[in-house]
């Protein structure tokens, strides 16, 4: 069936439009055409004034509906973490795992592939968030599960998770230089995080493929004047695709607003979310993990923040209200930009011709309205 979307402001990815709509058949977008163009036999869906912006695109999904993936790691639960940010209009994403052994990561690479099958549009690969990072910046991960890389570990994850593990994020300057340049000969993107790099070092790695940052300015070396880290190097070298946590808990509006000015397009919106997304539980244990939810927080028993109560539809929200952002560039960096920095942008993060029929409708306050996922409009409960 063949569906319009008109009478609102279109978000198309880098372009913004009044007096269009949005043209598509089953899973497919067919063009964005001027709203006197529609062709008959086209259902046609007044949005009475609001915003028609792509599906958002989240790159670091922990869990949803009261499920940690990483606890629970099969297709049972990736379904449920998927129905869950469906509510918010998450269409694609890439489930999270924290640092687990080897064993579980398995699992979830079984689980991930299944799912990419499944639903294509959505699960755009796993982001393998440790176990190869500085044991002094753990944050909330696991003590017991941290481990430096090795030729050893590594044969056996590439090769199971040959087009699934798509983004990695490790401690650089804890990584032996032959398995960094091994691993940058890969297609996954390398994310630095839960890093003490040095400034020196983070340019090092900069130029020997490292190509992203995780939740920029948390679990990492700051921006010390006296001894700038992997924060200020980042921020300095602004070529690096950058995802930021912007929930008011994990740093100052003012902060955003700097590295928008100094990374720009590379700057872009993550959830870092936990179960607690789309569900009423209080916390989550599994093994020497344990998080708790209170007062808008995902935190650990002594306080320190372990992921976020964060969806991508508020990220989207504080980041125009709370941070000060136009709302076009909000957008972006909660679709275009993600879905750039897994040069899927042709699939998702965009309504162009031939990308998945993804697509989010808000009001002017930034309310959601409508989520159509492969064409097919999701129940909103």
């Amino acid at each position: 069936m063949r569906h319009a979307l008109t009478n609102g402001t279109i978000y198309s990815g880098h372009t913004t439009a009044q007096g269009y709509a949005v043209l598509f058949e089953e899973d497919k977008i067919i063009d964005v055409i001027q709203a006197d163009e529609i062709p008959a036999d086209t259902t046609i869906i007044d949005v009475q004034g609001g915003i028609i912006c792509p599906g958002f695109v989240d790159l670091q999904v922990n869990g949803g509906g009261g499920v940690y993936f990483t606890q629970y790691p099969t297709l049972e639960s990736l379904n449920t973490i998927r129905d869950a940010h469906l509510q918010f209009g998450t269409t694609s994403f890439l489930p999270t795992v924290i640092s687990a052994f080897q064993e579980t990561i398995l699992e979830t690479i079984s689980a991930v592939r299944q799912a990419m099958q499944q639903h294509p549009s959505t699960f755009l690969g796993m982001h393998l968030e440790g176990p190869f990072f500085n044991p002094e910046k753990l944050g909330a991960h696991d003590p017991a599960c941290i481990r430096s890389a090795t030729h050893e570990e590594l044969d056996v994850l590439l090769e199971a998770g040959k087009d699934v593990i798509t983004y990695l994020t490790l401690a650089p300057e804890c990584i032996e230089e032959d398995i960094l340049k091994r691993l940058a000969q890969t297609d996954i993107v390398l994310s630095a995080g839960h890093s003490l790099a040095t400034y020196d070092q983070a340019l090092h790695f900069f130029q020997n493929g490292i190509t992203a940052v995780t939740h920029l300015y948390n679990a990492m070396s700051g921006i010390d004047t006296k001894a700038p880290g992997l924060a200020a190097a980042t921020l300095d070298y602004g070529h690096a695709w950058t995802g930021i946590i912007v929930d008011g808990e994990h740093c100052h509006p003012y902060a955003v607003r700097l590295a928008k000015k100094m990374l720009g397009q590379k700057l872009l919106l993550i959830s870092d979310c936990a179960a607690c997304v789309g569900s009423d539980i209080e916390f989550s244990a599994f093994g020497n993990f344990v998080s708790y939810y209170r007062n808008g927080r995902c935190e650990t028993e002594d306080g320190r923040l372990a992921g976020s109560a964060l969806t991508m539809l508020k990220a989207v929200q504080n980041t125009v209200n709370m941070v000060g952002l136009p709302v076009d560039e909000a957008i972006r960096m909660a679709t275009l930009y993600p879905a750039q920095v897994l040069k899927l942008e042709q699939k998702v993060g965009q309504l162009i011709p031939g990308a998945a029929a993804n697509l989010v409708v808000m009001n002017q306050e930034l309310e959601l309205q409508q989520v159509w996922v492969d064409g097919q409009q999701v129940t909103l409960h």
